[in-house]
């Protein structure tokens, strides 16, 4: 927990920073101006943080790299062998909106040009503690304004999706996404893979269990990960590097179990997305299977933070007639997917304008069985 609380902080960090002298901004032309599109190209490369204040007190991370790519993706290094992590970035007029594994945070551009960045913010988290005040960051461009994949155009990797399991094993595909016929060819020597580890070890590094997976020229690959545990949940992410020199690009976190008794498969959940639908509603995808028979599938959720069956709870089961197929118009969408799960997206109403609701999809049994969480994440509404 330590560590997540760590990488979280980080990236928190990232997107924190601000001007660290009036003199460094009153002169110059290129402030913030709703110029999307200049301010996307303006952050792509690898930037060295090189000043950090909390209410004016120097906190400046040692050694801490940035890498923007021009595909949304990101990475964060503070130079150690297993301290990289990626973030996807969003710019909206002159706020960057940073999403990690669990958390989405927005901060906002002081000043930026091709070889300084300025920003702001008043929230991290660090420790599993909340530390609110006047977060100030100065960055500087390390390199030419290509990040480490200069000519990478949108390439990216998917998440890793599952194809089959047995009880000491999990096989997977995944695949490069974006422009590949217009920019993998660049790449000659690129690699793909996959990082592993028990999810109750956190998030898998790349020096986690790692292994190199053979590609089609699509970018295509398919891996089983051999000798697990059975029954046992495990956290899995997918990686492209391409360049032997560059740093990897990861894809976001997908938790897949073994299967326990003999069975071909065993139950879990996951999140595929989080949106907001209104002022007063949030619209969540989660795709679950489960062999056993569950009482109820959805989403629990609340303002503080990990939340579960004892806070507010959205069970499709209730909102659908089991012998008839009627669904209720919070159920925006049902499939059934070719392994056998199943893929629901649902409505959160009653929710408050402007405010930050802390989601977990759920799996619940009625024999003993324990509720089946993913992941927690995390949006905020919109203002009436």
């Amino acid at each position: 927990m330590k560590k997540i609380c760590k990488i979280l902080c980080a990236l928190t960090l990232i997107m924190s920073f601000a001007a660290c002298t009036e003199k460094e901004t009153e002169n110059n032309d290129n402030k913030p101006n709703g110029d999307n599109n200049n301010y996307s190209t303006l952050l792509v490369g690898t930037w060295q943080v090189e000043r950090m204040t909390v209410d004016g007190q120097n906190m400046t991370p040692p050694n801490m790299t940035l890498a923007f790519y021009n595909n949304g993706r990101g990475l964060m290094s503070d130079g150690g062998p297993d301290e990289n992590n990626d973030f996807g970035w969003v710019i909206n007029g002159n706020s960057i909106k940073i999403s990690t594994h669990n958390h989405d945070f927005t901060f906002t551009i002081d000043y930026i040009d091709d070889s300084i960045c300025d920003f702001h913010g008043d929230y991290i988290e660090f420790d599993g503690r909340d530390i609110r005040g006047d977060i100030r960051f100065h960055i500087v461009k390390s390199n030419g304004g290509g990040g480490d994949n200069p000519d990478q155009g949108d390439l990216g990797i998917g998440t890793p999706e599952l194809v089959s399991r047995t009880e000491s094993s999990i096989t997977v595909t995944a695949h490069v996404t974006g422009s590949v016929d217009e920019y993998l060819g660049q790449f000659p020597n690129y690699t793909c893979g996959l990082i592993w580890c028990p999810a109750s070890a956190g998030i898998p590094t790349m020096t986690s269990n790692n292994a190199v997976c053979n590609t089609d020229s699509y970018g295509n690959f398919e891996y089983t990960l051999n000798n697990l545990t059975a029954g046992t949940a495990y956290n899995i992410i997918a990686w492209l590097k391409l360049t032997p020199d560059s740093e990897p690009i990861l894809s976001y976190v997908r938790t897949y179990s073994t299967a326990e008794n003999g069975d071909s498969d065993t139950n879990w959940i996951n999140i595929e997305s989080v949106n907001v639908a209104s002022s007063t509603s949030l619209s969540i995808t989660v795709t679950g299977y489960f062999d056993d028979n569950p009482i109820g599938i959805g989403a629990v959720y609340n303002t503080t933070g990990s939340p579960t069956l004892n806070d507010q709870v959205y069970n499709a089961f209730e909102h659908l007639n089991t012998e008839t197929g009627e669904i209720d118009e919070t159920i925006l969408g049902m499939d059934e997917n070719p392994d056998g799960s199943r893929t629901v997206t649902v409505l959160l109403g009653g929710l408050q304008p402007g405010t930050t609701y802390y989601i977990r999809g759920f799996i619940q049994f009625g024999d003993g069985t324990p509720t089946i969480y993913t992941d927690e994440v995390s949006e905020t509404t919109s203002q009436e």
